[in-house]
């Protein structure tokens, strides 16, 4: 798997000037592909991408480790500390995915438009911005969520 370009930060600063995670469409977020081409993240003829069990476990993962830690995130009150927590807990399952990718190549593709704003997010909490990284991964989530097939996912709000 290739490594995506960082999420834009019109599209971090758009979203927090509006206040709520997932306004803005991934499907107008593009990446930069290794022959310069854009990479943007679309359905499969109009239907949801179909994934392996290696990516709904490490989504799932990810899903529960933002879904626990929200609501602080919203509030202000989580601890300094507790972002690099949520940085290295959702950086272990990226590093799962990463290791066990079995995609199809056109699957490939398009999960790494979202697994390259999860990677901006993980950055973004390692630097000690939080609710830049909550949000970042927030819509890369969301955008999961509209494009693959996840038995039982749910967007945030």
């Amino acid at each position: 798997m290739q490594t995506a370009r960082p999420f834009t930060a019109f599209a971090v600063a758009l979203a927090l000037a509006l206040g709520t995670p997932g306004i803005v469409a991934a499907q107008t977020h593009a990446h930069g592909g290794s022959d310069g081409t854009t990479i943007e993240i679309t359905l499969n003829n109009g239907a949801k991408w179909q994934g392996d069990q290696n990516m709904i476990t490490g989504m799932t993962a990810i899903h529960s480790t933002m879904g626990t830690n929200l609501d602080a995130i919203h509030a202000g009150t989580l601890p300094a500390d507790a972002g690099k927590k949520i940085a290295a807990d959702i950086q272990k399952q990226l590093d799962f995915m990463v290791e066990n990718c079995v995609l199809e190549p056109k699957v490939d593709e398009q999960f790494h438009v979202v697994l390259g704003e999860v990677m901006d997010g993980v950055s973004a909490l390692e630097e000690g911005e939080v609710e830049t990284g909550a949000v970042t991964i927030v819509q890369a989530l969301n955008a999961y969520g509209e494009h693959f097939e996840h038995p039982g996912w749910q967007a945030f709000n």
